[in-house]
């Protein structure tokens, strides 16, 4: 496997793009409590591209790694906390349905809020229905839209997704079938075009076979005819390109689009990692240490998730916080 950036001569690939896929992976493992975390570079660069795409690497292995699955289990875990009066709404049966909880089998059930009557019977009681794995998609949390499972060919580059990280476990094969939107990129703040452009000029290489970053990380608007397996937010509109279930872990592209990321509603339980670089003006530094500072009486720092990225490379400094 041989890297090339900015179209420069082909090479190894080098430490700190395999620091950075690493490190992305070992952030899409998650944590028992929320993280966040800076990844600082020395120069402008498509550091968020290489760490979503060590996040997507990881999720390629994991057999419940699909928007489908994961909306099923985000239900389950709901209704494992019994009494916390959530509604779900069905495709095509009306009313609101109140999730009860889970029973000694481990099956899902909602209860119709008000009874439902036929012609004939008044006296009918309300209607209870399980929720089940194969039909999750039919159902949707009140107050938040459908699902929406991105449909299209099977991803391409098998053998670049496998030797990006060799020593990892292998990506199941159906997962290049299916999509999923449990990582996200939140693109630079100067709109969507930046980050493609910037992920466009890295290049890896496989014997005769070339792709660049962009398509690699597979956002819809960007591979439109094949599966996504990554989520994009659109820092400059503040629009996700889908709507999605649980977003486990977020990697920003710029400080701006980390401080955003930060305040955005949608992500504040989310794991957020931004990538800068230190030639960001001072103003923008400070903001960044001014945010951190803030969060300091509900984050401490995270050593071990620091311990288990060491070796860091020479000019990259890591910073992780985690909730108490």
């Amino acid at each position: 496997m041989q890297f090339s950036e900015a179209r420069l001569p082909w090479e190894p690939i080098p430490s700190w793009v395999r620091f950075l896929i690493r490190c992305g992976s070992a952030f899409a493992q998650g944590s028992a409590k929320r993280r966040i975390g800076i990844i600082s570079m020395p120069c402008e660069s498509a550091g968020a591209g290489l760490l979503a795409l060590g996040a997507l690497r990881f999720r390629l292995t994991l057999a419940d790694a699909n928007d489908a699955l994961t909306h099923f289990e985000r239900i389950q875990r709901l209704a494992s906390k019994r009494d916390c009066g959530i509604y779900l709404r069905h495709k095509k049966n009306r009313g609101r349905f109140l999730l009860e909880g889970r029973d000694e089998n481990g099956i899902v059930w909602v209860r119709q809020e008000k009874p439902s009557r036929g012609k004939d019977d008044t006296k009918a009681g309300p209607v209870r229905i399980a929720v089940l794995e194969n039909k999750a998609g039919e159902w949707r949390l009140e107050h938040e839209p459908p699902i929406e499972t991105v449909r299209g060919t099977e991803l391409r580059h098998r053998e670049i997704y496998e030797e990006i990280a060799a020593d990892a476990n292998s990506p199941l094969l159906i997962n290049l079938t299916r999509s999923d939107s449990a990582i996200c990129l939140a693109g630079h703040v100067s709109g969507q075009s930046t980050s493609r452009e910037k992920f466009a000029n890295v290049r890896f290489r496989r014997n005769e076979c070339v792709v660049d970053l962009s398509e690699l990380l597979t956002v819809h608007a960007w591979s439109p005819a094949t599966v996504s397996r990554i989520a994009f937010y659109n820092s400059r509109i503040r629009q996700l390109d889908r709507d999605t279930g649980f977003t486990s872990l977020l990697v920003a592209d710029g400080h701006a689009a980390f401080l955003q990321a930060l305040e955005f509603p949608r992500f504040k339980d989310t794991d957020v990692v931004g990538v800068i670089h230190r030639n960001i003006d001072r103003d923008s530094l400070e903001s960044i240490g001014t945010k951190l500072a803030g969060l300091a009486q509900w984050y401490a720092a995270d050593q071990p998730a620091l311990d288990c990225l060491q070796p860091i490379p020479t000019g990259i400094t890591v910073a992780v916080i985690n909730r108490r």
